[in-house]
């Protein structure tokens, strides 16, 4: 009888830890590397920016880089005193758009959908932008990271892509539309090793 009653804790134990497990991998991210640093567990390879200007949207948002699409995120290509946000038209970015020329030297923030991952980055970058960042189509994700991959054609493109959850990124173009902002400063990208979620300027529509 005791041993029974040991099993069955022993069993609820490991069901309480597998649970968990599977909780952390769908919210956080990918789980692998074994046992890791706390710190790569909650981030992995994930990066963060910071919108200063308007108020309404002084928040830090986090991204997932694009593995196989462009090239890493490298802070000396991105001085802390000149980065700009900038929506592209149409904001697909499918299609050289209307305003290339703005785009010269920023970030590109495009929405997802019409056209590959890689086709957007390959386009933006031909605008000269030094960075592309993809947001969702879908603007009630407030949670979900897509592994942006390639399109299975040979080209790769020479700048940085990351992508934003959809909620956050409907939050951005609606605000800079309603304040006819067309582009925003930004700080890019923190630095936020030593930084818990928890402590975070997160988004208040972001779970943490």
């Amino acid at each position: 009888m005791f041993l029974i009653q040991k099993l069955t804790i022993i069993f609820k134990l490991l069901t309480v830890f597998f649970l968990t497990a599977l909780n952390l991998y769908y919210t956080i991210g990918d789980l692998t590397g074994g046992i890791v640093n706390i710190k790569e567990f909650e981030y992995g390879d994930d990066l963060f920016f910071e919108i200063m200007y308007p108020p309404e949207l002084q928040y830090t948002y986090r991204i997932r880089p694009a593995k196989d699409i462009g090239i890493p995120f490298r802070k000396e290509n991105f001085p802390p005193e000149n980065n700009k946000l900038i929506l592209p038209d149409p904001i697909y970015g499918c299609h050289k758009p209307k305003n290339a020329r703005a785009i010269k030297g920023k970030v590109a923030f495009v929405k997802r959908g019409d056209c590959s991952f890689l086709k957007k980055t390959l386009v933006m970058e031909s605008c000269g932008a030094k960075a592309v960042i993809i947001t969702d189509s879908n603007i009630y994700d407030d949670s979900a990271y897509v592994h942006m991959i390639n399109d299975d054609s040979e080209l790769k493109a020479n700048i940085p892509a990351g992508f934003l959850v959809g909620k956050s990124g409907h939050l951005i173009q609606s605000t800079m539309a309603e304040l006819k902002l067309k582009e925003l400063p930004i700080f890019f990208p923190l630095n936020m090793t030593f930084v818990s979620l928890h402590e975070m300027n997160q988004p208040p529509w972001i779970p943490i």
